[in-house]
């Protein structure tokens, strides 16, 4: 009674939405969700839910009204999967228990109209350095190698950042992706994070050819203009590939 007493007076608040998924990219990749510990956290679906199901549930509770799930953690962390059923698609999301953010979120599922069908931007790598050819590096913008191909999406979290990631290795050689190589920078100032999850790649960091890694970094605070640049190395060659990209504007 409790739960649907506070869930029936949030909803008539109405919070803002924090993050809108596509239900395609959810039928292919689970999309974050933050459970903060002592609120709830929505997430509204464009169709009924007919079903919801996780491996953990002893990490939150939810109870299902129509068209929204109502996510709260029981635990101070914590990751798990969910799986929903909604107008007859099943899409995924990863539940994440973030003790350390105090706000309470929403996030919106979107069906796709017959209109739309835009792709998602790809940073693909530029060549920084080589072991063979020092002092050779290609200026800014200049595509030297496209080995490595990623995607970005910037969500805003409470008063911090949501960096998701998606990186191909489409070359011959491992790729490594170090998280201490990630540099994000808010109006010019270096920005602290720490890495919630990554998944996909047989060793994680070690992206082989032909395999696709995601992951997601927290970031603390959000300062715009938002940029972002991540140095891997391609084994072997000794290759530097940077990639990453300049947000002024997060939602």
């Amino acid at each position: 009674m409790v739960f649907l007493a506070l869930a029936t007076a949030l909803a008539q608040l109405g919070p803002f939405v924090e993050r809108v998924y596509d239900v395609r990219d959810l039928m292919v990749r689970p999309g974050i969700v933050v459970l903060a510990p002592g609120f709830l956290t929505i997430v509204d679906v464009d169709e009924a839910v007919e079903q919801a199901v996780s491996a953990r549930s002893d990490l939150f509770e939810m109870r299902v009204f129509g068209n929204s799930i109502y996510l709260r953690p029981t635990k101070r962390a914590g990751t798990t999967d969910l799986v929903v059923t909604a107008g007859g698609r099943v899409f995924m999301l990863r539940l994440v228990i973030d003790d350390k953010n105090f706000t309470t979120y929403r996030y919106r599922v979107r069906y796709p109209r017959q209109t739309e069908g835009e792709l998602p931007p790809v940073t693909r790598g530029l060549e920084l350095s080589s072991a063979r050819d020092q002092g050779n590096a290609p200026e800014r913008g200049e595509v030297r190698g496209v080995s490595l191909q990623v995607e970005f999406t910037l969500t805003k979290a409470g008063e911090g950042l949501l960096l998701e990631y998606r990186a191909l290795n489409a070359g011959k050689s491992p790729v490594v992706l170090d998280p201490a190589r990630l540099r994000v920078q808010g109006g010019g100032k270096d920005l602290s994070f720490r890495l919630l999850w990554r998944e996909g790649a047989a060793v994680p960091g070690r992206v082989l050819p032909g395999e696709t890694e995601r992951g997601a970094f927290l970031v603390d605070r959000l300062t715009l203009p938002v940029e972002v640049s991540w140095a891997a190395t391609e084994v072997g060659t000794g290759r530097t590939l940077v990639v990453g990209g300049k947000w002024a504007e997060v939602k």
